[in-house]
């Protein structure tokens, strides 16, 4: 994560060493690979279209205007757009700015405001009606959905406007959620029973129907669970998290379409969706294994490689092969690695084909 602070006076570089050393105990988690630099207007004026691209969130102290004037022309959306806060040099109020939702200028601007006493200014409409939102949602479990720019505001304009959206969402990621503060003015269902009483006897209508109440958002990474739910009478509208990982291990130059159907096929038979991954990682001697870059490659997912000496810290909870130690100098890579990504939440121990291990744990 890239976080840059952009200055003209004195006074505004100094608020943002303060903040700077306050996000970095407070904000960010230990695991976080966070970059925090303090710019100068002139310098940011002279490459903003590179840092502004490169950025997560930019913070600027400096008058609101400038900031407009500056940034007008580099903007695109709000789903690529990093988030934009603003902040007077005495550190009185905090101003989220763009991407409030999913750039995280929101809940930025909120924790900057409680470290440093600020008053927090927030315009998104959802949020100053103490409601959540669909975006929100979405980007709280990385997840993704079809069609999210339009569904962002169809849904969030039903929520305004009091109508009633039904969400359900699979009890493995109800702790991220556990604030509640997205998914308030939805109407939730605790049990998947409760949703196929409450619509299997519905008459059937279009689904598509834009004006149709009967929406029912769906967060889960279950195959099986969202096709039961699309059978009932209502518009069915998934998210899927992107909390899975995957660790492999795969003898040199294994093809690359042979470890796609391999993985594939795991992932069906534990009705797991394939959009649900977010990183595959194996050992960092398999950094340059084409099977494993094509796999990444072609289903947008990090690819992360560890060293042995990591892998060795947790090997000992696994089972262990001399063949594979001779190999690769540690005992197994499939499982450890994925316990490093998923820190040891293993969902699908280890399974084996053809020279190909794989293991699937969820973060």
């Amino acid at each position: 994560m890239n976080v840059r602070f952009i200055c003209i006076t004195e006074n505004s570089i100094d608020l943002a060493h303060k903040i700077s050393a306050l996000l970095d105990n407070n904000f960010f988690s230990v695991d976080m690979d966070c970059v925090i630099e303090v710019i100068q207007y002139s310098d940011f004026k002279k490459h903003k279209k590179h840092i502004f691209g490169e950025s997560d969130f930019l913070i600027f102290i400096m008058a609101a205007g400038i900031v407009v004037r500056s940034i007008a022309s580099l903007l695109i959306d709000k789903f690529s757009d990093p988030g934009v806060i603003v902040i007077d040099e005495l550190g009185k109020n905090v101003i989220s700015l763009l991407s409030g939702h999913m750039g995280g200028a929101n809940e930025m601007t909120m924790t900057i405001s409680r470290l440093i006493s600020a008053n927090p200014v927030i315009t998104t409409a959802t949020d100053v009606n103490g409601l959540g939102s669909f975006d929100m949602l979405v980007k709280r479990v990385d997840g993704c959905a079809k069609n999210i720019r339009a569904l962002s505001l169809e849904i969030n304009s039903k929520l305004l406007k009091r109508k009633t959206i039904y969400l359900y969402v699979q009890s493995e990621f109800r702790r991220y959620y556990s604030d509640d503060s997205c998914v308030r003015g939805f109407c939730l269902f605790e049990k998947y029973e409760d949703i196929v009483a409450k619509f299997k006897n519905f008459s059937n209508k279009s689904i598509n129907e834009s004006g149709a109440d009967d929406i029912l958002v769906v967060v889960s990474d279950s195959v099986s669970l969202v096709r039961a739910l699309q059978e009932l009478n209502l518009r069915v509208i998934p998210v899927i998290p992107r909390k899975n990982v995957i660790g492999v291990g795969c003898k040199k130059d294994t093809d690359t379409n042979e470890f796609d159907k391999f993985i594939v096929k795991v992932l069906v038979e534990n009705d797991i969706i394939i959009d649900s991954l977010c990183c595959i990682g194996s050992i960092e001697l398999k950094e340059d294994e084409r099977c494993i870059l094509d796999f990444s490659k072609k289903y947008g997912l990090e690819a992360s490689f560890y060293k042995p000496e990591k892998i060795e810290s947790v090997q000992a909870f696994y089972d262990k092969s001399e063949f594979v130690k001779k190999q690769v100098g540690v005992y197994s890579v499939a499982e450890p690695v994925c316990h490093i990504m998923c820190d040891g939440n293993i969902i699908v121990s280890k399974v084996k084909y053809n020279g190909i291990t794989m293991a699937i744990g969820r973060k």
